[in-house]
């Protein structure tokens, strides 16, 4: 299929936001704030900002707001609709920059083969057990805290609901029998958000990432999905999906700005 257009990627991006269950939420005509549950590495979040005040006006209400949550830092997504000179406002508030990702997509169906891994079993969460893995791998990678079977009981019901659905789920990787990869779908509006895909450092290199995104999008395909959509570390991911296909659309970076 051919190349998509560049409203279309940036519309469905910018729809694209996140609020795990327990968030608090405080957003108004010119930005999002997210304070997530404390097991996440990032608790409290800027998700974006869009405005034709300046800047550094804005920024300045924003972190009034964000001081209120009590804690010592805020994690900020500078999105491609953030209004110009916001770069320079974090800069000039102490921001650093934490990460640079591309905005990639592709158009499905997508021709994407899964390469031959031996000893690769891909199983959708659906089970406890399956979500006790998950979770280790992802809080390998990502850090953050272990959940109790309490709280990823539900998940394993929610993510089972959905994969029979259609809606997507959580796929974890294993090689051998050891849990090794992580990677999520999730069908909005013909939209495939591919999420969370990781690999333990020790088992990179084998195939296991392609495995998993190809069994993503031939997921989506199937249940409707007419674009893949994602961000790309520029250091890790975003060189692998863009030999497969991927286009980027533009870059988006993250910034840890202090509250205290």
């Amino acid at each position: 299929m051919g190349e998509l257009n560049l409203a279309t990627v940036a519309a469905a991006n910018e729809a694209w936001v996140l609020e795990p269950e327990g968030s608090q939420v405080a957003e108004t005509a010119e930005y999002r704030l997210v304070r997530f549950p404390e097991r996440f590495p990032d608790p409290l979040q800027l998700q974006w900002v869009r405005s034709a005040r300046p800047a550094e006006a804005v920024l300045g209400e924003v972190v009034a707001r964000a001081v209120e949550f009590g804690l010592p830092e805020v994690n900020v997504y500078v999105r491609l609709s953030a209004p110009d000179g916001f770069v320079e406002a974090l800069l000039g508030y102490g921001a650093q920059l934490v990460d640079t990702g591309d905005v990639l997509a592709l158009a499905l169906p997508a021709d994407v083969k899964a390469p031959d891994v031996p000893g690769l079993e891909v199983r959708w969460l659906t089970a406890l057990e399956v979500a006790r893995d998950a979770n280790a791998v992802g809080v390998s990678v990502f850090g953050g805290s272990r959940a109790s079977d309490d709280e990823l009981a539900p998940r394993a019901a929610a993510y089972r609901d959905s994969v029979a659905a259609g809606t997507g789920g959580l796929l974890v990787g294993y090689l051998d029998g050891t849990p090794v990869a992580v990677a999520g779908v999730e069908l909005v509006d013909s939209v495939a958000r591919l999420w969370g895909g990781a690999v333990l450092e020790a088992y990179r290199g084998r195939g296991v990432y392609r495995a998993l995104l190809a069994a993503r999008m031939t997921y989506a395909a199937e249940h409707g999905g007419t674009m893949a959509l994602t961000q790309g570390r520029i250091t890790t991911s975003s060189p692998i999906l863009q030999r497969l296909g991927f286009i980027s659309y533009g870059r988006e970076h993250s910034y840890r700005l202090p509250l205290r």
